[in-house]
């Protein structure tokens, strides 16, 4: 079912190199044998959710330029998104997604409020895959953008800051099953230390590797193959 966002663009098809239409693809085949293997199974594209629904356009000097009508921290925003973000796969033909928990559900106040969103917009996402055909090539946990990641997730002083990252990793592993994706990812993207005039640099690589470890335990308890 349209959502009508993309007005009257039709699916993405492949045209070969003489094609003059922006809306196709001209190298990109994905039905072609290369090696004994179609093109799309080589290549295995995603589509990045962050990116594409969730920038707002902001650069390092000016706020944000896009006006996007999921843009509301709402249960009811981020299942709009949800709608055309599976739309805009089926339109480009990419046969996966990826996706940060932030990325998907609405901030709540609390570990339990994130969790609980997280869970509805799962069983969300695991209807439209079934609708789709599309699937989950991998999920991870963002642990950079919010505030109380300022000093870092695995490396943060804060054991309180520890906790809630591990159990933000364990909720969002559990996702990525649910959803039968195929890798979960580790991106640190504000660990380590500023400066090592107040860190104990060996300390941080203890608690990093502690970290670790915690996340290939529990991906062995759940069964996850990723």
């Amino acid at each position: 079912m349209s959502t009508g966002f993309f007005g009257n663009i039709q699916k993405i098809k492949y045209e070969g190199e003489g094609s003059t239409n922006p809306l196709a693809f001209r190298h990109y085949n994905p039905d072609e044998v290369v090696l004994g293997k179609r093109m799309e199974d080589h290549l295995r594209f995603a589509v990045a959710y962050w990116h594409t629904f969730v920038w707002p356009g902001t650069d390092p000097f000016g706020g944000n330029t896009f006006e996007r009508p999921w843009f509301e921290d709402t249960m009811a925003a981020a299942k709009m998104k949800a709608d055309v973000a599976f739309e805009f796969f089926q339109l480009l033909g990419t046969p996966y997604y990826c996706f940060h928990d932030a990325d998907v559900r609405p901030e709540g106040n609390s570990f339990a409020e994130n969790t609980k969103n997280l869970n509805e917009i799962v069983d969300y996402f695991a209807q439209k895959q079934e609708e789709t055909g599309v699937k989950l090539l991998w999920g991870t946990a963002n642990m950079f953008s919010h505030r109380r990641y300022m000093s870092g997730a695995a490396t943060n002083p804060d054991p309180d800051v520890f906790a809630f990252a591990a159990a933000t990793v364990k909720t969002c592993m559990d996702a990525t099953l649910k959803l039968g994706g195929e890798n979960y990812v580790l991106w640190g993207g504000r660990e380590g230390y500023e400066t090592l005039l107040n860190t104990d640099l060996g300390r941080e690589l203890d608690q990093m590797g502690r970290f670790l470890n915690l996340v290939v335990e529990y991906k062995h308890k759940i069964g996850f193959k990723g």
